[in-house]
């Protein structure tokens, strides 16, 4: 479980976090490691979506009262951040990490099951980034035909149901052989990090630092970042960007407070 930071609605709800193979499988096998990297990155989105179903609703649009343009900019900008977030992890897992898992363990369509079912809810992600990216703080509805809730409700489920259902799939990867995978892993990771550039530091990488909550389940060291990216992303890459206030997590990994729930009203 979470160290909640009060007894107020937090982003483990209402999309369930994913269990740590590692805190109940007692197995050297890499299995249990990678299903357990799958699970702190797949939580990640989840706290992340979480936190975006827990604040969205109060933060006021132009209708109501309190409405501030600033405040639906900034949960705009984070929405847009979140589905980046998304798209790059299940992309880095179709171009780096099934592709060589396939090939290591000698079954082609080994993972088909889940590249599948990222077809189920892309198109939705991709709505929701086009709506995030060209609504102006004046035109945006949380409720309602075409506001932002209907677009989410269109694929979360689908999105969720598969962050849950792939964590299987990687516990079933025991009958491989361990060393070999874990090679495999590695070295699809290393590529996989290699891909990136400097402007996953504007969004990517501050969505991860602030949905990856380090005490869940007694504490973990998700994501691998070296120690001082957070400092990096703090005072350079996000400095001034209010949309970080929606994370879940302060920047090492801390759960703080939702800055927009009833009682902050």
């Amino acid at each position: 479980m979470t160290t909640k930071p009060s007894s107020a609605p937090w982003a483990d709800e209402p999309f369930h976090l994913i269990t740590t193979p590692s805190t109940y499988l007692m197995d050297s096998h890499s299995y249990v490691h990678i299903s357990s990297e799958m699970a702190h990155a797949h939580n990640v989105l989840i706290r992340g979506l979480n936190s975006i179903l827990q604040q969205a609703p109060y933060v006021p649009t132009s209708t109501e009262k309190n409405y501030n343009a600033q405040d639906v900019k900034d949960l705009l900008f984070y929405v847009k951040s979140w589905t980046k977030t998304t798209s790059h992890h299940h992309w880095l897992e179709e171009s780096f990490i099934f592709p060589e898992i396939e090939k290591f363990s000698g079954k082609p369509g080994l993972l088909d099951g889940p590249k599948n079912q990222h077809e189920l809810f892309h198109g939705g992600i991709e709505r929701l980034l086009a709506y995030a990216s060209t609504t102006t703080p004046e035109e945006y509805r949380w409720e309602g035909v075409g506001g932002m809730k209907e677009i989410i409700d269109s694929f979360s489920k689908h999105l969720t149901d598969h962050l849950y259902a792939e964590i299987d799939v990687c516990l079933g990867m025991k009958a491989l052989d361990s060393a070999g995978l874990k090679k495999t892993w590695d070295q699809a990771e290393k590529v996989a990090q290699q891909s990136g550039n400097l402007g996953l530091l504007y969004d990517i990488f501050p969505c991860v630092l602030g949905t990856a909550d380090k005490t869940y389940e007694g504490g973990n060291p998700f994501p691998p970042f070296p120690w001082f990216i957070p400092y990096l992303v703090k005072y350079w890459f996000a400095a001034g960007n209010g949309c970080w206030r929606f994370n879940p997590c302060d920047w090492w990994g801390k759960p703080q407070p939702l800055a927009f729930i009833p009682q902050k009203l």
